[in-house]
């Protein structure tokens, strides 16, 4: 198993930039907190929705940011083109929370 989690590590982390990596996985981590309270009592609160959101949009400026560090220019154009995607999404949940409130 380890050498399984080794080798998963390490494909991971191939033509990475290491300290890009270790932010996206608190990011990672801080989006699965929020999205646990966005889908809390069976209801949604769009608050948390939005929320998880922008942290998704960081999450891929990130991998944006990376990725043009790296020279790929097209998945870098990519990526941030999701990421303000994402933060429109993100306004639109915003706007929900003030038609509900």
């Amino acid at each position: 198993m380890g050498l399984f989690l080794n080798k998963l590590g390490k494909r991971i982390v191939k033509d990475r930039i290491k300290p890009f990596v270790f932010i996206q996985l608190i990011v990672l981590i801080a989006y699965l907190i929020v999205s646990f309270y966005s889908l809390k009592n069976h209801e949604v609160n769009y608050f948390y929705q939005g929320l998880s959101q922008i942290i998704v949009a960081v999450f891929w400026l990130l991998m944006g940011i990376e990725q043009f560090i790296l020279k790929k220019k097209l998945y870098s154009i990519f990526s941030i083109i999701f990421s303000v995607l994402f933060i429109y999404l993100a306004i639109q949940s915003f706007s929900l929370l003030k038609i509900k409130g």
